[in-house]
């Protein structure tokens, strides 16, 4: 049996954010962070409504920090939606956990998804991928303890020689992922992976039946892509058997910057995330029911 469909509203961006909105990574100032947590309420509005619109209250998720987001997991909890929260110290190329005490952090916040989000690339530095899996492992374990699922963003980095390589994207990465998989995996108990796009369809698939031989499910990120291309990888994904995705700058970056601009208002920021929410669960949804072949492209060949 195939697992239930999620389907995550990534919002929790934080040294991005302030980036993107405000050319630093430092600490939000006051005004700062009310402009961020009004950003990632008005995208919590745009999820309900599209609950509201027809997508199931059971497929969806939001992911959300307490930094730049208070009281937004609070509410999407109130409203039936599955929550994720980070537990990573943004920007970092070697894990560490933030907060410090994370035992805590769960008991309090108590997120039905704890995730991390790790570079590791199974060919970089031997001893920072063991190291981060040593950590990784105690944070899964402080995650089941609280009885949250543990979610793994896995991003992989290229080495300076692959930067230059052809075929990065397609070729050369999925093969690594599949790899860092297997190494995580021996040492740290995933429940969901967040994976990014695989290239060929069998990757995919074998990340599937990776995934699926410890229990676990995957997701796919969004990478900040245009919807054209995430609607590519998510028809690839969604045919391969993946639960759902988490995307998130792809569906409510516009509107947030609109929003914060004084270009646009609260009901209109609210609709366009509802609805690029919506196309996307409508795209994952439809590609996971058909059954004709897919080309090498991934497209349907009918």
């Amino acid at each position: 049996m195939s697992a239930p469909h999620l389907f995550v509203l990534a919002v929790d961006q934080r040294p991005w954010l302030t980036q993107a909105l405000w050319g630093h990574t430092g600490t939000a100032t006051p005004d700062q962070r009310a402009a961020a947590t009004r950003a990632k309420h008005v995208v919590l509005d745009g999820l309900l409504a599209a609950v509201d619109g027809g997508v199931p209250r059971e497929a969806a998720g939001l992911l959300v920090d307490d930094e730049l987001g208070p009281g937004v997991a609070e509410r999407a909890r109130a409203a039936g939606v599955t929550v994720s929260m980070p537990l990573e110290r943004a920007g970092l190329d070697v894990y560490e956990d933030a907060p410090a005490d994370v035992a805590a952090y769960l008991a309090h916040h108590a997120p039905d998804l704890a995730k991390v989000l790790v570079r590791y690339n199974p060919d970089g530095d031997a001893d920072a991928n063991a190291l981060q899996r040593r950590r990784l492992a105690a944070t899964a374990r402080a995650a089941h303890d609280a009885s949250s699922r543990f979610l793994f963003e896995l991003l992989v980095p290229p080495t300076p020689q692959q930067r230059e390589s052809a075929g990065w994207v397609e070729e050369i990465r999925p093969g690594l992922t599949l790899r860092a998989m297997e190494e995580i995996v021996a040492d740290v108990p995933v429940d969901v992976w967040k994976l990014e796009s695989l290239g060929p369809q069998q990757a995919y698939a074998d990340a599937v039946a990776l995934a699926a031989a410890h229990d676990a499910t995957c997701l796919l990120l969004g990478a900040g892509a245009p919807a054209a291309r995430v609607d590519d990888w998510l028809t690839r994904a969604a045919r391969s058997g993946f639960a759902g995705f988490a995307v998130g700058r792809s569906i409510w970056w516009d509107a947030v910057r609109g929003l914060l601009a004084g270009e646009t208002d609260h009901p209109a920021a609210v609709a366009t995330v509802a609805a690029r929410y919506r196309h996307f669960v409508d795209v994952f949804r439809d590609a996971s029911l058909r059954d004709e072949p897919l080309t090498a492209t991934g497209r349907s060949s009918a």
